[in-house]
C-alpha cells in the first residue's frame, strides 16, 4: 500500500533534538545544574504554591536556556527521582497553553505554543527510555510518570484547537518514537515496556484518529506507522488495541455503509469516543482500511523467524548470544496468533450481520496448559487502571445487536472462554456484503492461517502475501464450472492428497479459528452470487486438510469446520461434492457415538456439535438418491487405479451414521432432527423405488399389480436390510418404538415427533408389506398408551395426556392404511383392550402371560405382547429400573395387581365404573372405536375421501319421496333422541318405490362422528343374490290341497265295547228284560219305522250321489270355498317398529334416573318447534374431522410487497415449472361449488352449491396457481381424521378482502379483525321450508343467524354448554373449534427473502371463517394470529432447501420437515403436506380451550336435546308413538 513512500523509521530513530548542551559536561555538574535550575522551576508551578505565581520567563532566549536544563533532568538516571518528577511537573504545566494556560506558563511559551511543545515532546522521549539496571520500584515510579505524560498527552490533542499540522506530525513522531524504544525491543519481564504497553499503544492509535479528523496524516507517516507496528506484534497488547480501534471504526462504517436495516455493531461508550463526532465518511473508511492493515500479514505471528527478524531482535542476539527465534517472549506468539485470527474474526462476523459471534470463544485447551513468558505484566490487570483512565482502557466486550432482532450478546476479545452456540449463527444480514468482497479484504490471512502446518502449502501462500497483503484479488476471470482444480488453485505441482501435515498444536486455535471464518464466509453466498474459481479452490484445499481426521488429532480445526459449515451443502457453490466423502468421514466420527472419536474440545459443546453435524447430515441424506451412480470427483483428479466413488456408494454410509445417531442421541432438538431425517429417507426411498417399479411394470406388466402382505416375514431383519425401501422401513420403525418406550416417553416433543414419524411411516406404500412387522408397531404404540396410562396420578399432566391423545391418533391411521392388521386376532384382542382402558379407565381382564411381566421400560419384548406389572413377592425390597425412573412403588404395584388379576373373572361393561385417565383420553379412544368400526377397511369411502358422512339431509331425501311433491313441512319426519348423543330423523314414506311396496323407513342419524343415512324395509323372506323373484309385501299362501279320496273304511257299529260280550252274566243281568220282547209288543209301529228308515237311507244315497257327480264337474279348489289372506295394510308406523325392533321402546329407556339430570336414554323431539331445523343445520356444519388450511405464495427474487407476491401466480410465465409441479403434489384439485368437503373457507364448504349433472366450467390454463384461489377450485388432500385444503391466494382474493373490510367499516356490521371475514348484524337464518328448489341442497352452517340459533363457535355460549365446557376444561366456560395459526407455505427465487417476507401484511387474504369472532367493531382488537411459514427454495442441483420459521411454543415445530432440510422433489410435496398437518395438529394438543370435532357435535346434540325435547310421561310417549298428530301438553 506504501511501497512509493518513503518511511520516517529511520529519521525518527536517528533524531538527536532530545539531547541538551549539558550532556557534553561530565555528569556531576549536569546533575547539580539540573538540580538547582529544577527545583527553582517548581516552586513557581500552581500545584506546589496555593496561587498561581507568573513565571519569571519573559523572554525565548530564556525559555530556551530553561528547556535545556529539562532536558538534561529527564535523561537523568531513576536514582535522580526527586529531579525527573519536578522536571515532569513542569512539563505538563507548561503543556496547559494548548488548551488553558496557567498564570506559571512562560508568556513566549503561550504566545507560541506549537513551536515550544514541539520541542518538549522531543525532550520528553527521554523519560520513556529504559534505564539499564534499574530497580523495581524505581521503573515503577517511571511507569507512573509515563502514564501521567501520556493522559497529558491525550488531553491536549482531545481539546487543544491551536494545534498545527507541524505539531501533530511531531506528535505521532514522538509517539511512534517512545512505542518504538519501548515495544520494539523483545520483552523482558517487569520491564518499562511491558508495564506501559497497553497505554503507549491505546494512546497513539487515539491521537492517531483525532489527527485523521484534524489533520490527515502524510504517506509516509502511514508507512512509518505501518512498519514500525510490525516490529511491535509479540506484545500482546498491540494486537488488542489494534482489534478494539477497528472494532470502533468497523461500527461507524457499517452505519453509513450498509444503513438501518444492517445489525448494528455497538460498543461501549469508551471504544465509542475513539472516534471523533465530526469525522467525515470518507476520512472513516480511510481510516478503517489503513489501520486494518497496519500490523501487516497477522498470520506472521504464527512464524517466530519472521516476529524475530527485526534490528531490536538481531541485535539482543549478539549481545546475549541466544537464537532470536528461542526468545522466551515468543512462547506466547501462538496465543497473539490466536488473538489476531480471532479479531479478523470478529470483524467478518461484524461484517456478515452475525449476532452470534458474542459468546463464542473457540480457545484450545492446549492455550490453558501453556504458561507465556511475562503472563502477570503482559497486559496490564483491569484493577492498575482506574475508571478515570478511560483513554487506556482495553475494551474488552463488544455488542453486536441486530436491529430486527432483540437479542443482545456481547464478544468477547480477550480469548476469555465461552461456549460455542449453533443457533446463533444462522441470522445472517440481507444487506452482508458479497463473498468476493470479503475474501479480497481478509482472504490471504484466512486462507494463509487456515493452511498453518500444510507441507507443501506454506511457501505460496506467503508469497503471495507479500506482493499482495491486502487480499488474494486477481485480475477477473470468467466463472467456468469445468475450470480444473489443479489450474485453478495454482498450487505447486508437489502437492499431493497423501502428503503428511504436521499441525502445529501450539498455533491449532488461530487456524480453527481461521478455518471457521472462512467456513462461515463461504456459507453467506446470496442466490446467483458468484465466487471467484481461484478461492473456491483454495476453500476447497483448505477443507480437504482440515477434515483429515488422521491429520488434525487436537479436534479443534475439525470442530470449528463443522460448527461453521452446516449450510455448506445447502448453498450453491461449484464443486462442493468433491468434499462430501471427506465430511461423512467426520461424521461417522462424531454422530454414532456421544464423544467424538477425536480429541474434543472444551470450548464447544457436544451437544452443538452434533446439532451441526446432524444439519450437514439432513443436507446430504437426499444426494444418493438424487445422483445415484454419477461418480464424486476427487480435488486432485483421480489416481490411477485408485477407486471410483460414487454418490450411491455413499447411501448406506449415510442411513448407518443416522440410525446410529438416532439410537444415542440425548438431546431433544438434535433428536426430533434426526427423526426429520430418517422420514426423510425412509420416504425418498420408498417413493424412488416405487418410481423405478412403475417403470418396469409400465413395460413388463401395463395393468399392474396390487401390493403383496407378506405374511410369512418373520426373518430377523440382516444387517444390509436397510438396502431396500422395506428393509429400512422396518428398521426405522423398531428404532422409533423401541426408542419411544425405553427413552423418549417421558419428554413430550420427542415422543410427539416419534409418534407423528410413526404415523408417517404408515403413510408409507410399498410394494411388498411386512405383515409382522406391522403387527409389532401397532402393539408397540398400544404398549406406549398403555404405560403412559398405568403411571401414578401425580405424573399425569397435560403433557402426558396430548402423547396419550397422538397415540391413539397414529394407531387409528395404522389401523386404517392397514387394514389387513385387524385379521390378526391377538393384534385386535391388544387394540380393543387398549380401546376399554382408554375409554372406562380400566382393563376387564389381563391374560395370564401379561400378569407375570414388567413394564417395559428399557427395551421392548421382541414379540407383540401387552406391558403390565410384575408382583414381586411379600418380602422383596427389590425396585425394578421402572419404579426407578417413573417413581411407581411397590404398593401401586400390587394395587394394580389386586385391581385386576389374570384369574378374576371378567368385568362386564355395565359393572364397571367409568374413570378413564382424562376426558380427552376418553375423547380420542371413543375416535378411534369409531374408526374400527366405521371406516377400517371402507377408506375412502365410495363418494370419495372428501366426505366420511352422507351428502343427504331431509330436504334431499323428500325430492325422492312418493309423488316427488317435497311437503311444506317437515311433519313427515319424527325425531327422536338415543341416549342423548343420537339425533334419528325417522321418515316413514318409501322414498318413490312403487314396485317393491314392502315397510320402510329411512333414518337420517346424527351423531358425534357425522350424519349417516339409512334405508330400512320390513322383509319376511331374505334377499336372494341369484333369484330374479320380485319381492313385495304379501303373507305366506296355504299349502295347495290335494285332488285324492281317502279309502272308505267299514266300520261295525256298536253299542258296547267288544269286551262285554265276553263278561259272564249274574242274575241281575236278568232283571232287565231284552228288547226283542218289547219290540213284540210294538211290531206294527216298528214297522213303519223300519220303512221310514229305509226311505231315509234311500233318499240320503241319491242325495249324496248327485252331490259326488256335482262335485266331480266343478274345478279344485272350489274358490268360493277356499280361504283367501286378508287385505295388506298400509298404515304400518315403520318408525314404531324400527325402534321396537332394535330394543328402543322399553320402559327403562323412557324413565329417567332419579339421581342424575341426565335425560332418558329415547326423547322424542318436536318436529315443528322453531329453530329446530336451524340448529339440525349447525349442527351438520360442524365437522367430523378436523379441517386445516394451508396458504401457498410464490416469491419472485427481491419482491417485499404483498400485492407484488400475489400477482405472481396469475400467470404461467410468472412461476417456474417445478412450483407447478409441487402444487399438484400437494393434494388434487376440487371445484368448491360441487365440493363436499373443507374448502378453506366456511361460507363455501361442506356443502354442494351447485347441481351434479351441470357441465363443468372451462377454467383457464395459464394460471400460475391463481386458480387454486377458493373461489371457483382448490387444492385438497384428506384421510380418515383430517382434511385439508391447499389454498393459493390471488389479487382477486385481496380485491375481495379489502372490499369487505371497506363495507364493514361503512355499513357498522361486525368484523373479524383478523380474518376480514363480515357478519351482519342480526339477520334470521331461511328455514329449511323456504330453500326447496329443484336442486339438490345440503345443510349450510349458520354464520349469520341470530344468537339463539349462531353456531356454538360463533355466539355467547348457553348455560348448558358453559357447564359442560367447565365440567370438562376444568377452567373457564367457554371452548374455541379452531386454533387461529396460520401455515403459509411459500416458494422463494432467493433464499434471502424469507428474511423480509410480509406475513402481516398477506394475514387479510387468509381468511378462513374460522377465526374467533367479536360483538362489534368498537371493541374489536386486532389479534394477530400465530404464523408458521415453511420456506423452500430450489437449489441448483435439482433438490430443496427448506427453512421452518414460527412461534415456538411449549411443543417445538413438527416434524418430519426441519429447519434446513434438503429434500428431493419427489419427497417435497407429501413431506411439506404431512408436517402442516402435524403443526396444525400439535397447535390443538396445545391448546387448552380447543375440542375436538365430535366432542363439538355432541355439546351441540345436547343443546339441541335441552331446547327442543318432549317432556312426557311414558304413557304420552306411547300415545304420541302410535298417534302421529298427537301433541302431548308438555
Amino acid at each position: 500500500m506504501y511501497s512509493e513512500w518513503a518511511s520516517l523509521q529511520q529519521e525518527i530513530q536517528t533524531d538527536a533534538s532530545n539531547v541538551s548542551v549539558l550532556h557534553k559536561f561530565p555528569e556531576g555538574v549536569g546533575r547539580e545544574v539540573a538540580g538547582s535550575i529544577v527545583k527553582m522551576l517548581a516552586k513557581n508551578l500552581s500545584m506546589a504554591t496555593s496561587s498561581d505565581q507568573p513565571s519569571n520567563l519573559h523572554t525565548d532566549k530564556d525559555v530556551q536556556w530553561t528547556m535545556e536544563i529539562l532536558c538534561y533532568s529527564l535523561s537523568l538516571p531513576l536514582n535522580e527521582g526527586s529531579i525527573v518528577i519536578e522536571c515532569v511537573n513542569v512539563y505538563c504545566e507548561w503543556l496547559s497553553a494548548f488548551t488553558e494556560p496557567k498564570s506559571c506558563v512562560p508568556s513566549p511559551v503561550i504566545n507560541d505554543p506549537n513551536h515550544y511543545g514541539q520541542v518538549m515532546l522531543q525532550h520528553l522521549q527521554n523519560l520513556f527510555v529504559t534505564r539499564p539496571g534499574a530497580a523495581q520500584d524505581q521503573i515503577g515510579r517511571q511507569v507512573v510518570h509515563c502514564h501521567r505524560v501520556l493522559r497529558v498527552i491525550q488531553s491536549v490533542a482531545r481539546h487543544s484547537a491551536v494545534l498545527t499540522r507541524e505539531t501533530w506530525d511531531c506528535l505521532l513522531k514522538f509517539l511512534l518514537a517512545i512505542n518504538d524504544s519501548l515495544l520494539a525491543p523483545p520483552v523482558t519481564k517487569d520491564s518499562v515496556g511491558e508495564q506501559i504497553c497497553d497505554r503507549a499503544i491505546s494512546v497513539l492509535f487515539e491521537v492517531l484518529l483525532l489527527a485523521c479528523n484534524k489533520s490527515f496524516p502524510s504517506p509516509p507517516m502511514w508507512k512509518t506507522l505501518h512498519d514500525m507496528c510490525a516490529q511491535w506484534r509479540h506484545h500482546e497488547a498491540v494486537v488488542i488495541q489494534w482489534h478494539r480501534v477497528n472494532v470502533a471504526l468497523l461500527s461507524r462504517v457499517i452505519t453509513f455503509m450498509y444503513g438501518p436495516n444492517h445489525p448494528q455493531l455497538h460498543i461501549n461508550e469508551d471504544d465509542a469516543s475513539l472516534i471523533p463526532d465530526t469525522m467525515s465518511e470518507e476520512c472513516i473508511s480511510q481510516c478503517w482500511f489503513r489501520l486494518l492493515h497496519v500490523l501487516s500479514n497477522p498470520v506472521d505471528l504464527a512464524h517466530p523467524s519472521v516476529i524475530s527478524n527485526t534490528p531490536k531482535f538481531l541485535h539482543h542476539a549478539l549481545t546475549n548470544g541466544i537464537d532470536p527465534e528461542q526468545h522466551p517472549c515468543l512462547a506466547n506468539l501462538p496465543q497473539i496468533f490466536y488473538q489476531a485470527m480471532r479479531s479478523v474474526s470478529l470483524l467478518v462476523d461484524a461484517l456478515l450481520g452475525l449476532n452470534s459471534r458474542s459468546d463464542v470463544d473457540l480457545v484450545p485447551s492446549v492455550l490453558n496448559r501453556q504458561t507465556s513468558f511475562g503472563q502477570p505484566g503482559s497486559t496490564p490487570p483491569p484493577q492498575r487502571r482506574s475508571k478515570g483512565q478511560s483513554s487506556g482502557k482495553v475494551s474488552r466486550n463488544v455488542n453486536i445487536t441486530p436491529t430486527r432482532h432483540s437479542s443482545i450478546t456481547s464478544i468477547s476479545t480477550s480469548g476469555g472462554l465461552s461456549q460455542f452456540n449453533f443457533e446463533l449463527h444462522t441470522n445472517l444480514a440481507n444487506t452482508r456484503p458479497r463473498v468476493n468482497s470479503l475474501l479480497h479484504l481478509f482472504g490471504a490471512w484466512l486462507i494463509e492461517a487456515a493452511t498453518i502446518g500444510v507441507k507443501g502449502q506454506g511457501s505460496q501462500p506467503r508469497a503471495l502475501s507479500r506482493s499482495r497483503t491486502t487480499s488474494f484479488h486477481l485480475e477477473h476471470q470468467p466463472l467456468t464450472t469445468n475450470v480444473s482444480l489443479r489450474h485453478s488453485t495454482h498450487l505447486p505441482d508437489e502437492v499431493h492428497p497423501n502428503m503428511a501435515t504436521d499441525p502445529n498444536e501450539q498455533n491449532e486455535a488461530g487456524r480453527a479459528e481461521a478455518c471457521g471464518t472462512l467456513c462461515r464466509i463461504f456459507c453467506s453466498i446470496r442466490t446467483q452470487e458468484e465466487v471467484l474459481p481461484v478461492y473456491l479452490s483454495r476453500f476447497y484445499f483448505v477443507l480437504y486438510h482440515g477434515l483429515d481426521l488422521e491429520k488434525n488429532p487436537s479436534g479443534s480445526t475439525l470442530m470449528n469446520i463443522i460448527c461453521n459449515s452446516s449450510d455448506l451443502l445447502r448453498v450453491d457453490l461449484d464443486g462442493v461434492m468433491m468434499l462430501l466423502p471427506r465430511i461423512l468421514n467426520v461424521l461417522e466420527a462424531i454422530l454414532p457415538e456421544l464423544n467424538p472419536k477425536f480429541k474434543q474440545d472444551d470450548h464447544v459443546m457436544v451437544v452443538e456439535l452434533r446439532k451441526a453435524s446432524i444439519h450437514l447430515l439432513l443436507s446430504m441424506l437426499c444426494l444418493p438418491l438424487h445422483f445415484k451412480s454419477l461418480p464424486i470427483k476427487s480435488l486432485f483428479g483421480d489416481r490411477v487405479g485408485s477407486s471410483v466413488v460414487t454418490f450411491l456408494s455413499l447411501k448406506m454410509r449415510m442411513i448407518e451414521v443416522l440410525l446410529r445417531a438416532l439410537t444415542v442421541e440425548t438431546d431433544p432438538n438434535n433428536t426430533q432432527m434426526l427423526l426429520g431425517g430418517l422420514s426423510l429417507c425412509v420416504y425418498d426411498f420408498a417413493l424412488c423405488e416405487e418410481a423405478e417399479q412403475t417403470l418396469q411394470q409400465e413395460e413388463s406388466d401395463p395393468q399392474g399389480s396390487p401390493p403383496v402382505v407378506d405374511k410369512q416375514s418373520n426373518a430377523p431383519l440382516s444387517a444390509d436390510a436397510t438396502d431396500s425401501a422395506q428393509g429400512l422401513f422396518c428398521h426405522a420403525a423398531s428404532i422409533v418404538s423401541n426408542r419411544l418406550l425405553a427413552s423418549w416417553k417421558l419428554d413430550l416433543n420427542i415422543a410427539l415427533a416419534a409418534i407423528e414419524v410413526l404415523l408417517g411411516l404408515a403413510k408409507v406404500h410399498l410394494n411388498r408389506t411386512n405383515f409382522l412387522m406391522g403387527k409389532r408397531t401397532v402393539n408397540w404404540i398400544c404398549e406406549f398408551i398403555l404405560y403412559q396410562c398405568s403411571r401414578p396420578a401425580p405424573s399425569h399432566s397435560k403433557d402426558l395426556h396430548s402423547m396419550i391423545v397422538a397415540a391413539f391418533h397414529c394407531l387409528g391411521i395404522w389401523l386404517v392404511e392397514h387394514s389387513y392388521l385387524l385379521h390378526d386376532k391377538e393384534c385386535l384382542q391388544g387394540v380393543l383392550e387398549v380401546l376399554e382402558l382408554g375409554i372406562s379407565g380400566a382393563k376387564s381382564q389381563k391374560d395370564e402371560e401379561s400378569a407375570d411381566r414388567d413394564i417395559v421400560v428399557d427395551e421392548p419384548p421382541s414379540t407383540p405382547r401387552s406391558p403390565l406389572i410384575r408382583r414381586h413377592s411379600p418380602g422383596s425390597t427389590r425396585r425394578s429400573k421402572t419404579e426407578r425412573d417413573s417413581g411407581i412403588s411397590h404398593d401401586a404395584v400390587d394395587r394394580v395387581m389386586r385391581q385386576n388379576r389374570a384369574s378374576d373373572v371378567p368385568q362386564l361393561k355395565g359393572e364397571k365404573e367409568l374413570k378413564p385417565v382424562s376426558l380427552r383420553v376418553k375423547d380420542a379412544a371413543e375416535g378411534l372405536l369409531t374408526i374400527i368400526m366405521d371406516h377400517v377397511g371402507s377408506f375412502p369411502p365410495p363418494c370419495g375421501p372428501e366426505s366420511l358422512c352422507s351428502l343427504l339431509d331431509e330436504s334431499s331425501l323428500l325430492q325422492y319421496c312418493k309423488g316427488g311433491v317435497t311437503p311444506d313441512n317437515n311433519t313427515h319426519f319424527r325425531y327422536f333422541v338415543l341416549e342423548g348423543s343420537t339425533i334419528i330423523a325417522l321418515y316413514e314414506q318409501p322414498l318413490g318405490n312403487n314396485q317393491d311396496p314392502l315397510p320402510t323407513v329411512t333414518a337420517l342419524i346424527r351423531g358425534p362422528f357425522g350424519r349417516h343415512a339409512w334405508t330400512m324395509q320390513l322383509r319376511h323372506q331374505p334377499r336372494q343374490k341369484k333369484t330374479a323373484v320380485k319381492t313385495q309385501l304379501s303373507n305366506v299362501p296355504r299349502p295347495k290341497p290335494g285332488n285324492t279320496e281317502t279309502p272308505p273304511h267299514n266300520i261295525k257299529q256298536m253299542h258296547f265295547p267288544e269286551e262285554t260280550q265276553y263278561v259272564e252274566q249274574v242274575q241281575a243281568d236278568q232283571s232287565i228284560p231284552k228288547l226283542d220282547s218289547t219290540l213284540q209288543q210294538e211290531s206294527a209301529n216298528i214297522e213303519k219305522m223300519k220303512l221310514i228308515i229305509e226311505q231315509q237311507v234311500a233318499f240320503e244315497k241319491s242325495v249324496q250321489d248327485r252331490t259326488e257327480e256335482e262335485r266331480k264337474k266343478m274345478p279344485f279348489p272350489n274358490p268360493d270355498t277356499e280361504c283367501s289372506a286378508p287385505r295388506i295394510s298400509d298404515n304400518l308406523q315403520t318408525a314404531r317398529l324400527f325402534l321396537s325392533h332394535y330394543g328402543f321402546l322399553t320402559l327403562d329407556a323412557l324413565k329417567s334416573a332419579s339421581n342424575t339430570s341426565r335425560p332418558p336414554s329415547l326423547v322424542m323431539l318436536r318436529p315443528t318447534a322453531a329453530g329446530l331445523l336451524q340448529d339440525l343445520e349447525t349442527l351438520d356444519m360442524i365437522p367430523s374431522r378436523t379441517a386445516d388450511t394451508v396458504h401457498i405464495f410464490y416469491v419472485k427474487s427481491g419482491q417485499k410487497q404483498a400485492l407484488e407476491i400475489l400477482t405472481n401466480v396469475t400467470r404461467k410465465h410468472n412461476v417456474v415449472p417445478a412450483f407447478l409441479e409441487f402444487l399438484r403434489s400437494l393434494g388434487w384439485p376440487v371445484d368448491v361449488k360441487r365440493h363436499a368437503g373443507w374448502t378453506g373457507n366456511t361460507s363455501t364448504s361442506w356443502k354442494i352449491q351447485g347441481d351434479l349433472n351441470e357441465q363443468d366450467d372451462v377454467y383457464p390454463g395459464d394460471t400460475g396457481g391463481s386458480l387454486y384461489d377458493g373461489q371457483k377450485q382448490v387444492l385438497y388432500w384428506a384421510d380418515v381424521s383430517t382434511e385439508v385444503a391447499f389454498v393459493v391466494p390471488s389479487p382477486d382474493t385481496y380485491n375481495n378482502s379489502n372490499q369487505r373490510t371497506e363495507r364493514a367499516a361503512g355499513d357498522g356490521t361486525l368484523m373479524n379483525p383478523a380474518s376480514m371475514e363480515i357478519k351482519p348484524a342480526r339477520t334470521s337464518s331461511p328455514r329449511l321450508s323456504e330453500t326447496r328448489s329443484g336442486k339438490m341442497k345440503s345443510l349450510s352452517l349458520d354464520l349469520d343467524g341470530p344468537p339463539a340459533d349462531r353456531p356454538v363457535s360463533l355466539r355467547t355460549i348457553t348455560p348448558t354448554e358453559s357447564i359442560i365446557g367447565s365440567r370438562r376444561l376444568g377452567r373457564g366456560t367457554s371452548y374455541i373449534n379452531h386454533v387461529d395459526t396460520k401455515v403459509f407455505i411459500v416458494w422463494l427465487e432467493s433464499y434471502e427473502d424469507w428474511q423480509h417476507f410480509p406475513s402481516g401484511d398477506l394475514l387479510p387474504v387468509t381468511s378462513t371463517g374460522l377465526e374467533p369472532g367479536v360483538t362489534t367493531i368498537s371493541s374489536a382488537r386486532q389479534v394477530e394470529p400465530s404464523v408458521f411459514t415453511i420456506y423452500i427454495h430450489a437449489l441448483h442441483n435439482g433438490l430443496y432447501r427448506i427453512h421452518m420459521q414460527g412461534q415456538v411454543g411449549k411443543m417445538a415445530l413438527a416434524v418430519p420437515l426441519v429447519d434446513g432440510m434438503v429434500t428431493s422433489r419427489r419427497t417435497l410435496g407429501p413431506l411439506v403436506r404431512q408436517t402442516a398437518i402435524n403443526i396444525c395438529r400439535r397447535k390443538r394438543l396445545e391448546s387448552d380451550l380447543y375440542q375436538p370435532p365430535h366432542m363439538r357435535r355432541k355439546i351441540k346434540i345436547k343443546e339441541i336435546v335441552d331446547k327442543h325435547s318432549y317432556d312426557m310421561t311414558e304413557a304420552e310417549f306411547y300415545t304420541a308413538l302410535f298417534k302421529s298428530n298427537y301433541s302431548p301438553s308438555g
